[in-house]
């Protein structure tokens, strides 16, 4: 009898450790790889910059999966093309083919960013030792052409000596910039609710009355996190166009009522209930 309980508690013992020994994670087996954090579209512009402001420095956070290493590590990031893809069906044959276009508006490196290869970035554009995230520099310049376009770069990760590419989804992003109003990022979860449709007219008509940028810096710091702002921002501009509208002057001068073009047909500017 005690030579059989002997025998029941080494096995429970056993069993007791392969439970411990299967519940520890699994280490990395893998090569080391990079994604980006964040791949929604950045905006940016340099509208509320001084004239003399001549570049603009934004950051792309990249982060490692597997283990830290003792050493700084290269990272490497490519500009690439993007592509608008048009389904077409042939009315005889039903087949249906597809267009392939390239997006304009590519920005030109040397005329709006610095060169991804540029040789006074690259030690900038590294996983420092023994660490698992970095924040990449992406130099954007000022040239006289944003005044009138808005410019794209497609940034997309690319493996280096030290790194292969994590999850396909997670490796490209687009910077979208210009050097007039556009878009912020933070408008595109609040479109439905917030301000409504986004117009440059509408857009600039924000700053005029309030005195304030309307940014992403601007909503991270007055609403993002402050209860009731969103509503309490959207009556004031809601009476401030009422104002601007019923105002004779405006009226007169055919400014009133404020629409989202210089169209008189265009849609008149307006903002939820």
């Amino acid at each position: 009898m005690k030579q059989q309980i002997y025998h029941a508690a080494t096995a429970l013992l056993l069993l007791l450790a392969t439970a411990c020994t299967q519940e520890k994670p699994m280490p990395f087996l893998g090569d080391a790889r990079v994604q980006l954090k964040d791949t929604t579209i950045l905006r940016h512009t340099f509208i509320y910059s001084a004239a003399e402001v001549s570049r603009d420095t934004l950051y792309i956070q990249v982060n490692t999966i597997g283990e830290m290493a003792d050493h700084d590590r290269q990272v490497n990031i490519i500009q690439v093309p993007e592509y608008d893809i048009t389904l077409v069906t042939d009315p005889v044959t039903n087949r249906v083919d597809t267009i392939t276009t390239e997006r304009p508006n590519k920005a030109v490196p040397g005329t709006h960013y610095i060169p991804l290869d540029d040789p006074a970035l690259r030690p900038h554009a590294v996983i420092k030792a023994r660490t698992v995230t970095a924040m990449i520099p992406i130099i954007l310049l000022r040239d006289a052409s944003l005044k009138t376009d808005d410019y794209r770069l497609r940034l997309q990760l690319a493996p280096s000596e030290d790194f292969n590419t994590g999850e396909r989804r997670m490796i490209a992003r687009t910077i979208l910039f210009s050097d007039r109003l556009v878009q912020p990022s933070f408008w595109d979860i609040n479109v439905n609710y917030t301000f409504g449709a986004y117009s440059t007219r509408k857009h600039q008509f924000m700053i005029d009355v309030s005195g304030e940028k309307i940014d992403n810096e601007w909503y991270d710091a007055n609403v993002r996190n402050v209860v009731g702002a969103s509503q309490q921002y959207k009556n004031f501009f809601k009476a401030a166009l009422a104002r601007f509208n019923a105002d004779p002057d405006n009226i007169a001068s055919g400014a009133a009522p404020l629409r989202e073009t210089d169209d008189p047909a265009s849609p008149l500017v307006t903002f939820p209930n």
